[in-house]
């Protein structure tokens, strides 16, 4: 008997024990799946801190075209309050999102092909109607067999990279027409200065009553007319210094109201509308008429069945968001102008390229393309600012941005020069023959004795030969084996007192790279007309 008590006193103690073993195993395991728990939650904190307060969009994509979740980010850079309401409203993305659906049926085609797409450009709709620019890296997620179940990536938002790569691109196409230009110009102006110069001496010559001397204003005209579109064209490509000086905004609009009237036909009803406030802005003004003139042009062909053509002026401050929203933009005080027609307006293609040189909607021989890439490059020599808004149908209004200048401006008469005839001495040194032919021929017939070089070395041949003679030299910049600086400074050593024109037909920054500079020697820059000639002659003969 006392054998099978002590036997299941023994039992109870193993079956006690192996208990208290489970039950000790067993709270181990629930500690460990605790802290399991906790460690995820933890990450899934991490997680949702990093999904909400990241600064790209994060997005997870069912194949449906909906998404399944959006960070606030995303929503955010698309004009919505919450994600919510972001995932909400999107039930399309192709059609609702993306400006070009197609870019969406490429993505997803990519996606599927290849299992992941990186720097994924598109343009894509905002809440507001608006768009913006943004960039996607994303992957697809698949099943063990494979098959797509989802698309998850990140979204940067690269509105304003795109327009500092379209500002480049544009400054890039600027410096091509301008190398272009720079390069007709010198024998362009050669050419002009012989027309020009001819035709002065033409009209000296005929009576004002002669039929001929129609003919000949008529020519000197077209001439002034092509000097002017190489000015402009280097103007627009910065590579010709414009003269900026004050001017009252509304003065400039007035002055050039004249010639619009002649510009634009009697269907088309003009309206001036001026601010009372009428500040002072660094301008030049045949540059700026040329603008408004060339704006004119292109308001009178948007409107072939008339319309109203309509220039305002105000004063403005802009601030930081103008420079958000375009890219560009100095916070500042400025005047606008703005100009627009009731035509029929731009589509988003035309209004991407308007500012492009030789962009032109116009048929085959009605456009050349440069009008408002001069007008943006004349803008861009003042320090202003030119935007543009255009819908097909709606007309078409240009902004442009001039900053006010601080200080006052100076009314000054203006001032006919008196050409004075002479009888001194001037070498001319000159490679081109018909450029030098025409400047003999003015000086001779103002009374003036001249002796010719025909480069460089030449020149200073001469000079050495009659010196003594010599009161003046007109010297071009750019000649074969000395050029005009190297001249000057060879016959320096000679005469220390020597006077000397420089003139050229090339642009300014190759006049400086031959070592002149217009602002500390008497220049001349080609075409030159005979009055201009003669007085800077008479001006250098009489210091």
């Amino acid at each position: 008997m006392n054998e099978q008590i002590e036997y299941y006193k023994h039992i109870a103690r193993e079956t006690g024990e192996r208990y208290l073993r489970e039950i000790r195993k067993l709270t181990r395991i629930l500690a460990q799946k605790k802290k399991t728990e906790a460690a995820l939650r933890s990450a899934e904190e991490k997680y949702r801190t990093i999904f909400e307060n990241a600064m790209e969009g994060i997005f997870q994509a069912g194949q449906d075209g909906r998404f399944m979740t959006a960070n606030p980010a995303l929503a955010h850079m698309q004009g919505y309050d919450s994600p919510e309401e972001f995932i909400n409203n999107i039930t399309d993305i192709g059609r609702q999102l993306y400006v070009d659906s197609k870019r969406r049926l490429e993505l997803v085609r990519v996606l599927n092909e290849k299992g992941a797409v990186y720097n994924f450009e598109a343009r894509m709709y905002r809440k507001d109607g608006s768009t913006n620019w943004v960039s996607i890296n994303a992957r697809a997620v698949r099943d063990e067999n494979g098959e797509t179940l989802y698309y998850e990536g990140t979204v940067e938002h690269i509105t304003e990279r795109k327009q500092l790569q379209s500002q480049l691109l544009q400054a890039q196409k600027i410096e091509a027409i301008g190398t272009l230009a720079g390069g007709i110009a010198h024998d362009f102006n050669n050419i002009l200065t012989a027309i020009i110069g001819y035709c002065n001496l033409l009209q000296v010559k005929i009576d004002r009553d002669d039929p001929a001397r129609i003919y000949a204003d008529h020519i000197l005209a077209s001439a002034e007319k092509a000097a002017g579109l190489t000015q402009s064209l280097l103007a627009f490509s910065r590579k010709q210094p414009i003269e900026l000086k004050p001017h009252k905004v509304n003065g400039i609009i007035k002055e050039t109201e004249r010639l619009l009237r002649r510009l634009i036909p009697e269907d088309i009803y003009l309206e001036i509308v001026c601010d009372d406030n009428d500040v002072t802005v660094m301008a030049d003004v045949t540059h700026m008429e040329q603008v408004l003139m060339n704006m004119a042009t292109n308001a009178r062909d948007a409107m072939p069945q008339g319309g109203v053509f309509r220039i305002e002026t105000k004063v403005v401050t802009l601030d930081e968001e103008f420079g958000k929203i375009h890219g560009y933009g100095k916070a500042d005080t400025y005047a606008l102008i703005s100009v627009s027609d009731t035509g029929c307006g731009m589509n988003e293609i035309t209004r991407k390229k308007v500012f492009d040189p030789f962009f032109t909607t116009k048929e085959v021989g009605k456009g050349t393309g440069l009008g408002l890439s001069i007008v943006y490059g004349i803008i861009k020599q003042h320090d202003g600012y030119i935007t543009l808004e255009s819908k097909p149908g709606r007309g078409t209004t240009f902004h442009i941005y001039l900053p006010v200048a601080k200080i006052t401006m100076v009314e000054t008469k203006p001032f006919s020069p008196i050409i004075q005839r002479g009888a001194e001495t001037i070498l001319i040194a000159e490679d081109d023959p018909s450029v030098r032919d025409i400047i003999k021929e003015i000086l001779v017939e103002s009374g003036y004795s001249v002796i010719e070089a025909v480069d460089g070395e030449d020149a200073v041949e001469r000079f050495i030969e009659k010196k003594h003679d010599i009161d003046l030299m007109i010297v071009d910049v750019v000649m074969p084996k000395k050029n005009g600086k190297e001249v000057y400074e060879e016959i320096r050593k000679t005469d220390r007192d020597v006077k000397v024109i420089f003139t050229s037909g090339y642009t300014r920054d190759v006049v400086i790279d031959k070592g002149v500079y217009e602002d500390t020697v008497d220049f001349v820059s080609k075409p030159i007309s005979q009055a201009e000639l003669l007085v800077k002659v008479r001006e250098a003969l009489d210091k």
